[in-house]
């Protein structure tokens, strides 16, 4: 994780200090950190006597973690976002650490669309000991979530997971069914999954899925050797990061920490 961006930087930094701002602002930028948030960051480094630690300090301003808050029962989570960012792995991954919590739960198969969706959710489901409520390919996603709701209710369950399809912000139809989806499940958080290794790309889906998500999970964390999506999501979008995704085991799933990012990046 961000191996291109602490060794750039730490080259840098050894730079006089006359240089240091316009050859970080290019590494930055290089990194797929947006615009934004390389002038932020070079704004604030500029003036300071001491530019690392004004680095340091000004990363850590931008990266907000997110933090559960479980205070009503059943809890409901909502997870969206595009193909392939891997929303039902992670999906199986909070599950996973919400069942080491001892916490009851029930997942939704809302993925009505894509072939062996609900295959896959129950691949997983299984291998967690977890039920999961589902119907048949071309039903109505919102129905399947309000069935696991009350499930969830009539059994006392503690939390409610719902997988949805992968949808593009510019399908129209897709969109509207996901926002019928969080009408009728009202979630208390809804996390959008991006993909860490696609840098701005992971930045515009936030921007485009604003008004549903909460936060975020950011996958693919431990192959991101730049590190722009990480840096800018928080920022540009002003919402926490939930977790990290580390991984394909159902334990490669951190708590999002700032200070550990700044350990990463050496600063």
């Amino acid at each position: 994780m961000f191996g291109f961006l602490k060794k750039k930087i730490k080259e840098v930094l050894k730079l006089p200090k006359k240089d240091r701002a316009k050859e970080l602002e290019l590494v930055l930028l290089e990194a797929g950190i947006s615009f934004d948030v390389v002038d932020e960051l070079i704004n604030n480094i500029k003036e300071s006597d001491d530019q690392k630690k004004s680095l340091r300090q000004s990363i850590l301003d931008l990266l907000v973690p997110g933090k559960f808050e479980i205070k009503t029962k059943p809890y409901v989570i909502l997870f969206i976002g595009i193909n392939g960012v891997g929303k039902t792995t992670n999906l199986a991954k909070v599950a996973h650490l919400l069942k080491k919590q001892r916490k009851k739960i029930v997942v939704a198969g809302s993925d009505t669309f894509r072939a062996a969706a609900i295959e896959q959710l129950g691949e997983h489901c299984k291998k967690l000991k977890i039920p999961l409520i589902k119907q048949p390919y071309g039903a109505d996603p919102a129905a399947v979530a309000y069935d696991a709701i009350s499930h969830a209710k009539a059994k006392k369950l503690d939390i409610v997971l719902i997988d949805t399809s992968g949808r593009l912000h510019v399908d129209a139809g897709l969109m509207k069914e996901l926002e019928k989806i969080k009408k009728v499940a009202n979630p208390d958080l809804t996390l959008l999954v991006v993909d860490a290794t696609t840098g701005n790309d992971a930045v515009e889906q936030a921007l485009a899925f604003d008004y549903l998500a909460d936060g975020f999970i950011v996958s693919k964390a431990d192959v991101d050797e730049r590190g722009g999506a990480i840096i800018s999501i928080s920022f540009i979008a002003e919402k926490p990061i939930y977790f990290l995704g580390t991984g394909q085991k159902y334990q490669d799933l951190e708590e999002f920490s700032p200070e550990k990012i700044i350990k990463e990046l050496d600063l």
